[in-house]
């Protein structure tokens, strides 16, 4: 998603061309990874009760006046006449005053069913998926690099575009679609749902410029629009505020150090779409005969057609590959040896861990040490700004770790050691990443060249 995002970016020449419904590759990805299991799972435990109460809701939230008039005319309370246009109803409507009295009382309900659902949001900033969070995170970064003239409203405006359009809305709009209600809402509830979507996109369209409502009816509820914008911001840029997989979370070393069991969450379906899809772009993705994908998709034969909606279910299957040869290294650790310690014995241990490996990656020559003393003596010695004060922290934190936290009290040379046979594995890692980027780099060319859709 990142690399596609990067490409779209690049080819747009404004904000608002980069967010236009469905024209582009990267909009369409991202709204479609919101619809993963755990993304629902979140909706379904923040937004759902709300959303459930409001789609039971027997009264009308309607607030345009003409339609409330011609809900007026369908009770009895005011006279139906037949063939009237739209504009003579209007001008109706604009002259009753209970029409008014009506629209007032139902827009003091419209926002504080905005602001239950605004609520819920902010209390659950934590338990917003982290893929998620991350994509805000990637969104604001790359509005920043891409257009630096954008303003923060500017930017929170295209992350709330992001969220709330097609995260959150959809769940609101269509709740049977996220298996919030058995079937499909009456149409008055379904009226309800999208007046409530309407405020909510209204509220994170950040700029006074764009916030502006396009329906006439709306403009009541500009004043609650507005007083919200900025706590939305607030809420949006604590959205973005997670550490990147890459460099805080060091992914790339968690698979390639850890002995637990990577899992995904998956359906069916999806698992269906994902073989339609390799098997339809086989000849770009696995174009080298030798590549491990024709395998693969031999053994698996024809795909399977897409599952219904109610038939589907959510799987957890766990993650390996039959050709990994590379060794791995923490097999051969016993229970008690320092290493197996160090690396799963808390917090500071794993600290000193990826300190130490960073170090490594950032001055290779460590490596040909025998000592981390030594190893230590010369990073400080590089003449680099960066690995000098790298190779001090790390030096700082193994004691810290051996007189907090047992860690063995060998001046670290066994967690030395054991970090510098661990970096080939971790090397074998980057490269298979590499080699997936670039086969996904080649389909996006092929997308970009024969307007392949990928539906």
């Amino acid at each position: 998603l990142s690399a596609v995002s990067n490409m779209e970016r690049s080819r747009c020449s404004s904000r608002s061309s980069y967010w236009f419904p469905y024209t582009l590759n990267m909009t369409r990805m991202m709204t479609t990874y919101t619809r993963r299991g755990p993304g629902e799972m979140y909706l379904r435990s923040t937004l759902g009760d709300i959303i459930v109460d409001l789609a039971k809701r027997t009264d009308s939230l309607e607030i345009n006046p003409v339609k409330v008039y011609e809900e007026m005319m369908e009770e009895g309370t005011v006279a139906a006449t037949r063939h009237l246009s739209f504009t003579e109803k209007q001008k109706l409507a604009e002259k009753n005053e209970t029409v008014h009295k009506i629209v007032k009382n139902r827009v003091g309900k419209l926002e504080k069913i905005a602001e239950a659902f605004l609520q819920a949001m902010f209390s659950s900033v934590d338990q917003v998926p982290y893929g998620i969070r991350w994509l805000c995170k990637a969104i604001q970064q790359l509005a920043k690099e891409h257009f630096p003239e954008a303003t923060s409203e500017n930017v929170s405006s295209l992350i709330g575009g992001f969220y709330v359009l097609r995260f959150l809305n959809p769940s609101i709009v269509t709740p049977h679609a996220y298996r919030l209600l058995p079937h499909q809402p009456r149409y008055g509830a379904r009226r309800n749902l999208t007046l409530v979507a309407k405020i909510l996109q209204n509220i994170a369209n950040q700029s006074h410029a764009s916030a502006a409502v396009k329906e006439s009816y709306m403009q009541p509820l500009q004043p609650f629009i507005h007083q919200q914008q900025i706590q939305v911001r607030g809420f949006l840029d604590q959205l973005c505020d997670v550490p990147d997989f890459h460099e805080s979370m060091q992914l790339e070393q968690y698979l390639a150090l850890c002995q637990k069991t990577i899992c995904i969450e998956i359906t069916l379906s999806e698992i269906y779409l994902i073989h339609n899809l390799l098997v339809k772009y086989q000849d770009v993705l696995a174009s080298d005969a030798e590549d491990r994908l024709n395998q693969i998709l031999k053994d698996l034969g024809s795909p399977e057609a897409r599952l219904d909606r109610k038939d589907d279910i959510q799987l957890t299957l766990n993650l390996y590959s039959r050709w990994d040869a590379a060794p791995d290294p923490c097999a051969s650790l016993s229970p008690s040896s320092p290493l197996s310690k160090s690396l799963f014995g808390g917090r500071d241990q794993e600290k000193c861990r990826q300190l130490l490996l960073k170090l490594l990656q950032l001055f290779p020559p460590c490596s040909k040490e025998r000592t981390l003393s030594k190893a230590l003596q010369v990073a400080q010695q590089s003449g680099s700004h960066e690995v000098v004060v790298h190779a001090k922290l790390t030096a700082e934190q193994i004691m810290v770790a051996q007189e907090q936290c047992g860690l063995p009290d060998d001046d670290g040379n066994a967690l030395f050691q054991d970090c510098k046979a661990l970096l080939p594995r971790r090397k074998h890692t980057q490269e298979k990443y590499k080699r997936e980027l670039a086969s996904l780099a080649g389909v996006y060319k092929v997308d970009s060249t024969r307007s392949i859709r990928l539906s």
